[in-house]
């Protein structure tokens, strides 16, 4: 059944105008940073930038776009011998997939053509797939926890600000106000909890640019090396609290 349901969502997903513009959308970023920008390593860094505020906002509104508009057909699945959970991870998986293959192609179709085989562009692009589920669990928690559709889409932008503004924002006042103590550590612990600034951080130190990170990015360079798989480890982590928390209410949910 986890089978049938992946593939008839997947499928659906498929001809939705979201992936195709967001295919569209990643293939035409490539095209003007490469053909525009100054060399491929900037291109490289700024479009990781680009691509995890980005691709985490997409993965967002799609998740929550496609379950308010599909609401009742859910309704109908769980009428159906279907248990909750199988519904659940298929949904996941479904929109997962399909934005990550449309991202993938957007990226490294116009990139190797352009300019070939790069591997920090690769590593780039991959990192940035973790994002890909993560964002879209909590877009199905919006639409979980929200039942009005304008409001569930203002909590998912709310989220998506939370993580890529505020939450600078918050490090920021805090490095300021405690500026006359040690806080490097704390303030790497907090970095660790956002994936998105724990990926931007790994693309700058791939690239040799760690400096620009201040204290933070010494600290990372003397104490992390090998740092490129830890977001990836953190946001299947991450990934996985989010899915269970749907889970839970999910299965809680009286449609």
């Amino acid at each position: 059944m986890f089978v049938k349901l992946t593939k008839y969502i997947f499928y659906d997903l498929l001809k939705s105008r979201w992936v195709l513009a967001t295919f569209f959308f990643y293939a035409l970023v490539v095209y003007i940073l490469l053909e525009f920008g100054r060399s491929v390593e900037k291109a490289v860094v700024s479009y990781g930038n680009l691509s995890s505020l980005s691709l985490s906002l997409f993965s967002l509104l799609l998740s929550t776009t496609y379950l308010y508009s599909n609401r009742n057909f859910f309704e109908f699945l769980l009428s159906q011998p279907v248990k909750r959970s199988t519904l659940m991870l298929s949904i996941n998986v479904s929109l997962s997939l399909s934005l990550s293959i449309s991202y993938l192609l957007g990226s490294l179709l116009p990139f190797y053509y352009l300019v070939g085989y790069n591997q920090g562009f690769f590593r780039c692009v991959l990192l940035n797939l973790f994002l890909v589920p993560l964002f879209v669990s909590l877009g199905i928690l919006s639409s979980l926890l929200v039942e009005d559709r304008i409001r569930g889409f203002g909590f998912s932008l709310f989220l998506w600000l939370f993580f890529c503004v505020f939450y600078d924002a918050i490090l920021l006042y805090l490095v300021i106000a405690l500026s006359d103590y040690p806080v490097e550590k704390m303030l790497l612990t907090l970095t660790l909890l956002n994936p998105i600034d724990l990926l931007r951080l790994t693309l700058l130190m791939e690239v040799g640019l760690y400096e620009l990170m201040g204290f933070v990015g010494r600290w990372l360079a003397n104490y992390l090396k090998d740092l490129w798989f830890l977001p990836a480890l953190l946001s299947a982590l991450y990934t996985l609290l989010v899915f269970l928390l749907n889970l839970s209410v999910f299965k809680r949910r009286d449609f």
